[in-house]
């Protein structure tokens, strides 16, 4: 076990940290500007640009890959290297918009991108040699590889650095073009001809579930487009077509993930396992460094063509209906092209759905050129559906025998599975949706109206959550499922600005808020009763929990009933707010109400997974929420302060919680049994995390709203401090974490901690003494405060931290 001051080198079995997790949540943000910046620039001249952006992003991503398949980057000193690697990311994703052309005001966007770049990519190297220079190997291996990754960095400085008076825009913006992939060209090829001398991968679990993950990133990154194609807390009108082609572009989603998690993701895993060596590098390096980009560009183009032609049916584009057209049906085929490739680099198999799937989209696009919004998107949801039907029709045979081949992890995968994964994805639009509105609204009626749709969606999720833990399988059934879940609540996600008021035109915003919350819980109940079939023990309490949820639905389905004046989203009248108050109050109390539960836990480590996972999908919902306030906004020394500063509060509360306090509820949990195990899981995870989510996305809302007020003045320039909800938001997010964490302690392990307890008092009176004072200062002395309890609990609780561990 590595100490603060060691590296610990990865072992065999090891998979990704939450730590690499958080990090990834982070190029969700880095892929939904790329996909902004090529929307706003949807030209033959924009488009590439995007996408070089894009493998920039990616070799970035790719360097700690290989460096986490080394290195355990939880451990020691290194969690502190990655926080900065994840600020100097944020800051290249907010930079996005200037890599080429710099906007007027601020810094050089050009040369902050360049410089993140450089950091991020030299830090990867630096940190890798370090790890394994006592082997002479690597030793030989590191200076192979650092000519062609030096000269990609001083290439990329160079167009950043074209002086401003050697041409026009046009032509130096072509000039900075051409050094940019100069760049990617000598770091792409120079890895290939370099060689994978003596490195080896060390783990092939984590190797596999690392890039299953960043292919999940860029889903989850496509599913947000379909979001924001409707705006971020903007009430528009909802209509028909509007929630059918939310229904259709997450059904196309879905069809494409199923292909990659079906078969290929764990049959390529067991081909890692069958070699080893230096073949298995090899392997590991065309297959997943290499063939997995274009998946993840392919799946980009998706999220443009999607986010276009939904765009489509609220305000119609005066860009050509054709480019659209080609993003859509060509990130298709780009990602099913990169699927064929891996599939027949790792498994030597060429057929099956993914060729027919090119086959149909490309026939599908001359047809959907002069089509109706809605019939482009419905043609190309054909396609990818006969594709994943073709899996248990025409190729069935071939498909059974694949599927026995992987064994029991592709039917039943260790940990979260995929398919929670995807479901938890939506949620990061819906929590950055909350903290949207609230900011929308900076006052205590907006505050409740964000804090009950946020309850609402919660108690949605655990649900699910908690039917997970039930069921394993990953039967066609039950992932059809969870889709259906995904894409409801999809369209739940978009109605959250009118849950409690209509807009003008369109159906009734809560109607359809409340339609669709009553599906996924209908759904959950249905599903449930079907799991219970041959159980006449776990049949027999299905009904006491169907009464209080079907009461919580007639109270809301009320509440979206109750005549209000039109218009105004942010009014919130006492009669619908004490209806979701009441049926709020019932679905909570339920739960501590039945007894004995109606659930089991089989698994500790898989019901700790599954919360401790949307704990990092709520900071990456605040990481976007951060980043989307100053998405129009000239990169200035405020904004680079502001994005340090706020990552660094969020990498506080991973710290609080992931640190320590996660792994002993997992172990607390594993000692239980039985209905003490059921009543621990409820209490600390479906209760107790609630108000730690609520914490996040009121910083979320905090940081949001002191990004917004930053601009592009001098650091020292004085700014009016927050309006007093959003500072509470800020500071009060932050104090209720950390009760609602001290409490799961306690909870789980039957002690509290002295440390928290009083730095928790002293955050609690910070609120006060900083009300008056500018934004960023206040910021920076909330971080400071919680930087300090960090040291301190960590000089103070090693003995604990070690037994935890070990």
């Amino acid at each position: 076990m590595g100490g603060f001051g060691r590296i610990e080198l990865a072992g065999e079995g090891d998979g990704v940290s939450r730590l690499e997790l958080f990090v990834d949540l982070i190029f969700v943000y880095a892929f939904l500007n790329v996909t902004g910046v090529i929307s706003e620039q949807f030209n033959p001249a924009g488009v590439p640009r995007g996408l070089l952006i894009l493998v920039l992003l990616w070799w970035c991503w790719a360097r700690y890959a290989w460096l986490g398949s080394a290195v355990r980057l939880d451990r020691g000193f290194v969690p502190g290297l990655i926080f900065g690697v994840s600020a100097t990311l944020l800051l290249m994703s907010l930079t996005v918009r200037e890599a080429f052309a710099d906007q007027p005001g601020g810094l050089s966007g050009p040369l902050v991108f360049a410089v993140g770049y450089a950091l991020v990519q030299g830090g990867g190297l630096a940190l890798g040699s370090w790890a394994r220079w006592s082997d002479p190997g690597s030793r030989q291996q590191f200076r192979r590889v650092l000519p062609p990754a030096g000269a990609g960095i001083v290439l990329l400085l160079a167009a950043a650095l074209v002086p401003t008076g050697t041409a026009d825009d046009t032509v130096r913006e072509w000039i900075r073009f051409a050094l940019v992939g100069a760049a990617v060209l000598v770091e792409y090829v120079g890895f290939a001809l370099v060689g994978v001398g003596s490195w080896r991968i060390r783990s092939i679990t984590y190797w596999a579930e690392r890039h299953g993950l960043i292919i999940l990133i860029a889903f989850g990154e496509t599913i947000l487009s379909v979001g924001l194609s409707q705006g971020a807390a903007i009430a528009q009108p909802l209509t028909w077509p509007v929630i059918a082609g939310v229904l259709l572009s997450v059904m196309v989603v879905g069809t494409l993930w199923w292909t990659y998690f079906d078969v290929a993701r764990f049959a390529a895993e067991q081909a890692l396992h069958d070699i080893t060596g230096q073949r298995r590098t090899l392997l590991a390096r065309d297959a997943y460094t290499y063939l997995h980009l274009p998946m993840v560009g392919g799946l980009i183009l998706v999220s443009l063509g999607l986010k276009y032609v939904l765009g489509e049916l609220r305000v119609p584009s005066d860009k050509s209906p054709m480019l659209g057209l080609a993003a859509l049906y060509g990130g298709v085929v780009l990602y099913l092209a990169g699927l064929i490739a891996f599939e027949l680099r790792t498994l030597r198999l060429l057929g099956r759905s993914p060729i027919l799937g090119v086959v149909l989209a490309v026939a599908a696009a001359p047809l959907a050129a002069g089509a109706p919004v809605l019939a482009k998107l419905a043609l190309v949801a054909a396609a990818t559906a006969a594709m994943a039907l073709s899996d248990v029709t025409v190729f069935r045979h071939k498909h059974r025998r694949l599927h026995a081949a992987l064994g029991p992890a592709g039917r039943e995968p260790p940990g979260v599975s995929p398919k929670e994964l995807f479901f938890d994805l939506v949620f990061v639009y819906a929590f950055l949706q909350v903290a949207a509105v609230m900011a929308e609204d900076p006052t205590w009626s907006g505050l409740l109206r964000g804090l009950l749709v946020l309850t609402v969606l919660w108690w949605a999720w655990a649900a699910y959550a908690w039917l997970s833990n039930t069921v394993r399988a990953e039967t066609p059934a039950v992932r059809g499922v969870m889709l259906l879940a995904v894409a409801v609540t999809a369209v739940i996600t978009i109605a959250i600005p009118q849950a409690f008021n209509d807009a003008v035109g369109g159906l009734s915003g809560p109607v359809v808020f409340v339609g669709c919350y009553a599906v996924i819980r209908l759904l959950h109940l249905g599903s449930f009763w079907a799991v219970a079939r041959g159980e006449p023990a776990l049949r027999g309490r299905v009904l006491p929990m169907a009464v209080p949820t079907l009461t919580a639905l007639a109270l809301l389905i009320a509440a979206a009933l109750v005549p209000e004046p039109l218009g105004d989203v942010r009014l919130l009248s006492p009669v619908r707010a004490g209806l979701w108050l009441l049926a709020i109050a019932i679905d909570l109390s339920a739960g501590v109400a039945l007894l004995p539960p109606p659930w089991r836990i089989p698994s500790a480590s898989h019901c700790a997974d599954r919360y401790s996972l949307i704990v990092i999908i709520a900071l990456g919902g605040a990481v976007i929420s951060m980043g989307a306030a100053v998405m129009y906004t000239p990169i200035s020394l405020r904004i680079v302060v502001a994005s340090a500063l706020g990552t660094a509060l969020l990498a506080a509360l991973w710290w609080w919680y992931f640190d320590v306090d996660s792994t002993a509820g997992e172990h607390a949990l594993d000692r239980a049994a039985g209905e003490r195990r059921t009543t621990l899981a409820r209490i600390g995870y479906g209760y107790l995390h609630l108000p730690m989510i609520a914490g996040i996305v009121l910083v979320s809302l905090g940081l949001r709203t002191t990004m917004s007020v930053l601009g592009t003045h001098g650091l020292l320039t004085a700014t009016p401090p927050l309006r007093w909800p959003a500072h509470l938001a800020l500071f009060g997010g932050v104090v209720l974490f950390l009760l609602a964490d001290q409490l799961f302690w306690w909870r789980l392990t039957g002690g509290l901690r002295r440390i928290r307890a009083a730095a928790t008092l002293a955050l609690l009176a910070l609120i006060p003494l900083t009300v008056g004072v500018g934004p960023l200062l206040a910021l920076a002395l909330l971080v400071a405060a919680c930087l300090a309890l960090i040291v301190a609990e960590t000089l103070g609780a090693v003995p604990i931290r070690q037994a935890v561990r070990h």
